[in-house]
């Protein structure tokens, strides 16, 4: 029994050396294979500095003193404090100008519909997102004059027109006798 005792120590401990001895070569070649030479890296030559200078844009001076008095004065600035019409929601591309009605005596008034509804507007309403105002109607057209801001701060008038845009089956004017 001491005999098989034995072997088997021997054996244990022969293994366990055994394993150890492969471990510690693989780490010894894995180490030569990792070492390499150091890299030498040239040093970039770099230019003598150049002195970066912005680009001018005389025409976008936001402290600009004409710009800051032309803001103080309020030059055809639109009334904020208005209420707003319905037709002001939306686009002038989405409105059209689909009729005329004229009254003995008053100024025409025109039919304007949009996503389904027909409004009525008359001389002096406010419509489209610029603060168009309608300033004449036409049999042909709707005239507008749209007030809008440019890169001063002053607001400055821009026309614009609807089209008259009826459809074959219903009559574009209409005359009212009242």
């Amino acid at each position: 029994m001491n005999k098989y005792l034995l072997c088997l120590c021997i054996l244990t401990l022969g293994a366990c050396s055994a394993a150890n001895e492969d471990l510690h070569e693989w780490m010894q070649n894995a180490s030569k294979q990792a070492k390499s030479k150091p890299i030498n890296h040239k040093q970039a030559e770099l230019n003598a500095q150049t002195k970066y200078t912005p680009p001018v844009q005389p025409q976008m001076n936001i402290f600009n003193p004409a710009r800051l008095k032309a803001g103080l004065q309020g030059n055809n600035i639109p009334d904020l404090n208005r209420p707003r019409q319905i037709l002001e929601n939306y686009p002038l591309d989405e409105l059209r100008y689909v009729g005329l009605i004229k009254s003995a005596g008053k100024a025409p008034s025109a039919f304007i519909a949009v996503e389904g509804h027909v409004y009525t507007v008359n001389l002096g309403n406010y419509l489209g997102q610029n603060y168009g105002r309608i300033t004449a109607i036409t049999p042909d057209e709707i005239v507008i004059t749209e007030l809008v801001e440019d890169t001063y701060g002053n607001w400055s008038g821009r026309r614009a027109s609807l089209p008259l845009q009826a459809t074959d089956n219903a009559p574009a004017e209409t005359t009212s006798q009242n």
